[in-house]
């Protein structure tokens, strides 16, 4: 199988996927956009590969492999870094109600 079929279908993949678990409400909308980007990428990089290799010599990439690469890893970075940030807030969440239900036990043991 070539590697045009392969991205093609791995794009298709992660396509459906997104679009199944929103549909099930299993995956957030903020976090689907970042796969739908992944997932589109894939597709037009299966359909015109010419326009990864123009993209990156545009860039200033000697090899298109080397963009991709870039691109992959910056998708990777950008959601652990967004990832990073929802669990610092759900971390401040669970602290302040563990505070709160602290008091309210509290002041239930004193009546």
């Amino acid at each position: 199988m070539s590697l045009r079929v392969t991205m093609f279908i791995f794009g298709a993949l992660v396509l459906v996927g997104v679009f199944e678990l929103l549909r099930r409400r299993t995956l957030r909308e903020k976090y689907a956009a970042i796969w739908l980007i992944t997932g589109i990428g894939a597709v037009v990089g299966a359909i015109f590969p010419k326009a990864i290799s123009a993209v990156s010599s545009f860039l200033g990439f000697q090899v298109p492999s080397n963009f991709v690469l870039l691109a992959a890893g910056s998708v990777l970075l950008f959601t652990v870094m967004q990832m990073s940030l929802e669990l610092g807030k759900v971390e401040d969440q669970i602290q302040t109600l563990s505070e709160e239900i602290a008091l309210l036990r509290l002041d239930q043991d004193k009546k």
